[in-house]
């Protein structure tokens, strides 16, 4: 079964997390937002022990809400710093672009993992593919906000405002934060076809899962026969990255 199907990337690694056979495994979202899926997930893979880390009060106070029923924990921003969850997993769903440190963020999760364990980190680009519709006016509104909060990216953090904060990560930057937070790249792929993201959402809930299927059977096929280096576009080399704007690493420890 999948989870977060409006999203191949989440439904794909979130598939990796249950198919790990170990009777007990421990699980860090570290960016965890308000939860998704968690709950429903927990109550059918008792097996998981959860931790979260969610530096939104608003939506910690959600995330701590929805798994009041459960065993799962939420970490303070001290617990974060100190303490040591040596997760058999982590999964990062699009927060790195959000984040202003991201060397430190890339430190802790090197720390909170297991020898044996692996770090699956998204990042997003979509926030800086804006367009504005000639034919859609109701739309511009959004779109400009959008790039407006692009273009004072630099500037959030100095006015205490780093909710706000949003960079785009080239191939480069990532390649350099890898290796300088002590990891190694044991898988890497493009994902989120954008044509396809948006026919998810006129899907019928009950085809959603042979609709994701389908949808992660297609993105196999690029990633694997179809993916090849060109011209850089957008701080990516790869001609997949120019459709599929989110990029997903399986990570180890160096």
């Amino acid at each position: 079964m999948y989870y977060w199907t409006g999203n191949a990337a989440k439904a794909r690694i979130m598939a990796l997390v249950l198919a790990d056979p170990r009777p007990k495994l421990v699980v860090f979202d570290y960016g965890a937002g308000r939860g998704g899926d968690w709950p429903v997930i927990l109550e059918k893979h008792p097996h998981i022990e959860l931790v979260c880390y969610e530096p939104d009060a608003g939506s910690a106070a959600v995330l701590r809400d929805r798994l009041k029923s459960t065993p799962a924990r939420v970490l303070s921003d001290d617990e974060l710093a100190s303490d040591t969850v040596s997760a058999d997993c982590i999964v990062s769903f699009s927060v790195l672009e959000h984040v202003c440190d991201k060397l430190a963020y890339m430190r802790h999760a090197q720390r909170h993992l297991a020898v044996d364990g692996t770090f699956y980190l998204n990042y997003d680009d979509g926030h800086f593919r804006t367009a504005l519709d000639l034919d859609e006016f109701r739309g511009w509104g959004a779109n400009l906000a959008v790039a407006l909060q692009n273009r004072l990216a630099a500037l959030w953090p100095h006015v205490n405002r780093t909710d706000r904060y949003q960079a785009r990560i080239s191939s480069a930057v990532m390649r350099d934060l890898v290796q300088a937070s002590g990891f190694v790249v044991a898988d890497d792929r493009y994902e989120n076809l954008t044509a396809f993201k948006n026919l998810a959402k006129t899907i019928e809930h009950a085809r959603q899962q042979e609709f994701t299927r389908f949808w992660l059977s297609v993105e196999d096929d690029l990633n694997n026969k179809f993916r090849t280096n060109g011209d850089d576009r957008m701080g990516d080399t790869v001609n997949l990255w120019r459709e599929m704007a989110s990029r997903s690493l399986a990570l180890r420890h160096a």
